[in-house]
């Protein structure tokens, strides 16, 4: 009996081996398809954002997509062919499969992203300092010429400078095209990053500007209202001047990590700076960064 049944398992065996022989491919199953045709749409993206228009008549041009799954193009192109043949396939359910996996995809993608930007963002707020604040500047003459040039001395290394105030042209001011300048210069006065507000009358305006740093800088200097040499009546107000150091991403994530005490809790999950989750924690939950002494933990509501 055993020895029957063994003679029969041999010949469906050899069977199935004919068989497949016969067939000459390799059939892709149905899920497997639904990813390659996920990851052509990719591709066809790329290519259309890219502007690569190719020229081809077949599917040959995905042979290296296909693959990476341990398939040829011409076990898609048979696997397609003998697949419509069945009056139980329909080719559009594997393109809805594919359109379903892609979404989850780009669900996953900027959910990321996402934890990604709270992370990023929460490590600026906690390791950006202020280097300098100043209420009230006012200019009223050429006698205030020491007011119209501001210098603040910087530390050496890369990052951002951020810059905020509002400025008043009064109605009173004669001059018209004034401009305030902010520059970062190194310490042989050469420029690294600048920009230049060209200022609107009548109204106090609130104006920020980001300058990015470099290694070498040495001081920000900001030139208010450039007047001409011999300017008509003066009357510009700057008022709540502050300017912080945003230290560059990987150093702000070292602040985070290892001087910044408090946990980093995201939908209830505890994060480190490299985007892993941790053990889940039920922290006290705060608005985030704004964190009270007594708290254990940032979190983004």
């Amino acid at each position: 009996m055993k020895t029957m049944v063994f003679r029969v398992c041999v010949l469906l065996a050899l069977a199935v081996g004919a068989l497949s022989s016969c067939r000459g491919y390799e059939q892709i199953p149905e899920d497997t398809l639904a990813d390659i045709f996920k990851d052509m749409y990719m591709m066809n993206a790329y290519l259309e954002r890219h502007n690569m228009n190719l020229q081809y008549d077949s599917v040959d041009v995905y042979g290296p997509l296909i693959e990476r799954y341990g398939y040829t193009t011409d076990d898609f192109k048979r696997t397609i062919t003998d697949a419509s043949k069945r009056k139980s396939f329909r080719l559009t359910d594997i393109i809805e499969a594919a359109i379903v996996k892609l979404e989850a995809e780009q669900e996953a993608v900027a959910e990321r992203v996402r934890i990604r930007d709270v992370i990023d963002s929460t490590a600026l707020a906690v390791s950006s300092h202020e280097v300098f604040r100043d209420s009230l500047i006012s200019i009223r003459s050429m006698a205030d010429s020491a007011a119209m040039t501001l210098r603040v001395p910087l530390e050496a290394g890369d990052g951002k400078i951020e810059v905020s105030y509002y400025y008043h042209v009064d109605s009173l001011d004669g001059n018209r095209n004034l401009t305030n300048r902010h520059a970062l210069l190194t310490a042989d006065s050469v420029t690294r990053s600048s920009s230049t507000v060209r200022m609107v009358n009548g109204r106090r305006v609130k104006h920020d500007v980001v300058l990015a740093g470099a290694e070498d800088v040495a001081e920000l200097a900001i030139r208010f209202g450039n007047y001409p040499d011999k300017p008509k009546r003066m009357h510009l107000t700057i008022d709540s001047l502050v300017v912080v150091r945003q230290l560059p991403l990987e150093e702000a994530y070292e602040v985070l990590a290892h001087e910044y005490t408090y946990r980093l809790m995201i939908d209830g999950r505890e994060y480190e700076t490299y985007y892993e989750p941790q053990a889940d924690s039920s922290a006290l939950r705060v608005p985030s960064p704004l964190v009270a002494p007594e708290c254990d933990c940032i979190v983004d509501e």
